[in-house]
């Protein structure tokens, strides 16, 4: 049997078209990380709303802090509510061995190291270095933080 060429041409066309429209994990991880470097510059802007659009706003939202059970989501909130009204500036934020692992294409896991600097409303610098494991879903087309384990170090 002969192929024709136009059927050939319509049939690589169509093969082609739904390969381009699956998300790979590279996107997914992409996603990922756009969505906390936008959790960053929130945090350096001290911008206590935009900062909770990125955490879920669920009944099983979970946070451990230094060993142990902190709370749920309000809890979070209060937290980073006294965290902006209590820092005049974040001098620096960095993140370093980070670790994204995919567990769907709707949920993932973010692990990482982390530095900052930042000038509390006293006056005083606090340089603090730390880890933090987040659990993430993604939730209306945007990944949320769901679940959070983070240590915190002060550093000389």
């Amino acid at each position: 049997m002969k192929w024709s060429p136009l059927f050939l041409a319509i049939f690589f066309f169509f093969s082609c078209g739904e390969g381009s429209k699956e998300i790979t994990d590279n996107d997914l991880k992409l996603e990922i990380k756009r969505m906390y470097e936008h959790h960053i510059q929130d945090l350096k802007n001290l911008d206590h709303t935009s900062l909770m659009r990125h955490y879920a706003n669920t009944n099983d939202h979970v946070l451990f802090g230094d060993g142990e059970y902190w709370g749920n989501y309000e809890t979070v909130s209060n937290i980073w509510e006294n965290f902006t009204q209590n820092t005049r500036e974040i001098l620096e934020w960095k993140i370093s061995n980070e670790h994204i692992h995919l567990l769907s294409e709707s949920s993932a896991s973010y692990l990482m190291e982390y530095y900052n600097s930042r000038v509390d409303s006293a006056g005083d610098t606090l340089n603090i270095r730390g880890s933090v494991s987040y659990g993430l879903k993604k939730i209306d087309d945007d990944w949320r933080i769901v679940t959070t384990n983070v240590s915190h170090f002060p550093v000389q």
